[in-house]
């Protein structure tokens, strides 16, 4: 009973956490508004705008040195709760101080975004070690990610269909006013919802930290699932903004309503996901990771119209679901005890690092005259050889 009320709560914590997670900045309302001024205002092209988004999410790529400060330095004396606090406070003043200004140039929104970045990356890592720590506890790993990205998912359709109707009929500003009010909703969760005792100094040295990444590299079973989760994810990316606005003229607000249809869909499979994956084999959870990759990478090609872009957006949600929440069980399987959230950032921190990758490539190729199609096909091939790295890395071994 006891168990049941833990994970409760820490499922409310979870879904609480990721929808405030996506509409800050991951992707965040201000994600459309955002990529169409860098696109059409600033005059960026598809690799220099992946480019700045790679800058952007830099945060993401060191996610370990998140959670090795908040076990070595508590402040106030808490590691978890005066941290969420200060993320959200700066996220939200970022926010509003943007918000008072009329035009941007690409300095001042890459080093605002870069700060933001920090402070969703930093609560991001506070909440997946709660998730990773407590779901390995009750071997919950895959229900409670489920719960996390269904609520992104269904969370973010609302937040994609809003940033598309702001795009077409209003401003940039706007869109970063109505962002800064999401996080004081996040400070007041944090204030009502975490109990944390205080502690005197930090639970993890500097040194241990340091001692228990290493010895994650050198683990076979850490070192097989990094390098395939990470060729997984450097695939080409196509930049589909720039193929749905300059060739096929979608307006704005159906770009949103795109976005939101996809969100739904994601939602969708990833509740079908904490569903079924109890159920499966390392060996099949492998094989649909890769499947369903490779699937919602070919469903692009079939985007022509107004039509087809909602059919490809429903299905190409729902597999993408599946395909990532795949890989991240994967990733939890193999994180050892005792240094689940440090061990489980890294092998994160890479896997965003290797997507970064891909989109910039794909934006190269497409700006050096690489058709949407042929794009398509290269990122589908490159995913099916993942298929070869399964006996080679000996990943069905790969468990704890």
């Amino acid at each position: 009973m006891l168990g049941a009320r833990i994970m409760g709560w820490v499922v409310i914590l979870m879904v609480l956490s990721y929808v405030i997670q996506t509409y800050v900045g991951n992707p965040g309302i201000v994600d459309l508004p955002l990529t169409l001024y860098l696109k059409e205002t600033l005059g960026l092209s598809a690799t220099e705008l992946e480019q700045f988004k790679g800058i952007a999410f830099l945060p993401w790529y060191i996610k370990p040195l998140w959670g090795i400060i908040a076990d070595s330095f508590p402040l106030f004396g808490y590691s978890i709760k005066s941290y969420f606090l200060i993320c959200y406070s700066l996220a939200f003043f970022i926010f509003l101080g943007l918000s008072q200004l009329h035009s941007y140039t690409i300095s001042i929104l890459l080093v605002s975004f870069v700060l933001i970045s920090i402070c969703i990356a930093f609560s991001d890592v506070l909440t997946d070690k709660l998730m990773i720590v407590k779901g390995k506890a009750q071997q919950q790993t895959a229900i409670l990610q489920a719960a996390q990205w269904s609520a992104a998912g269904f969370g973010g359709a609302a937040m994609y269909y809003l940033g598309g109707w702001i795009a077409k009929n209003s401003t940039l500003s706007v869109a970063l006013s109505i962002s800064a009010v999401v996080p004081l909703v996040g400070f007041v969760a944090t204030l009502v919802l975490i109990p944390e005792s205080k502690v005197e100094r930090g639970t993890v040295s500097i040194q241990h930290s340091v001692r228990v990444l290493w010895a994650a590299v050198k683990s076979g079973q850490v070192l097989a699932v990094l390098v395939f989760t990470a060729f997984l994810t450097l695939s080409p990316t196509p930049p589909l903004l720039f193929y749905r606005r300059d060739v096929l003229k979608f307006a704005e607000d159906f770009l949103g309503i795109l976005d939101a249809i996809w969100s739904l869909t994601f939602g969708l499979g990833a509740i079908t996901f904490g569903i079924f994956s109890p159920k499966l084999s390392r060996r099949m959870l492998l094989n649909l990771v890769i499947g369903m990759s490779a699937i919602a990478t070919l469903t692009l090609a079939f985007i022509v119209g107004p039509k087809s872009a909602v059919l490809v957006q429903t299905l190409n949600g729902f597999t993408s679901a599946i395909a990532m929440l795949g890989a991240l069980e994967i990733t939890a399987r193999v994180c050892p005890l005792g240094a689940e959230g440090t061990v489980y950032a890294l092998l994160l921190s890479v896997q965003n690092f290797t997507a970064m990758g891909g989109s910039i490539v794909g934006g190269w190729l497409y700006d050096r005259g690489i058709a949407f199609p042929a794009l398509v096909s290269i990122g589908v091939l490159f995913t099916s050889l993942c298929w070869f790295l399964i006996p080679l890395l000996k990943l069905e071994r790969a468990e704890n």
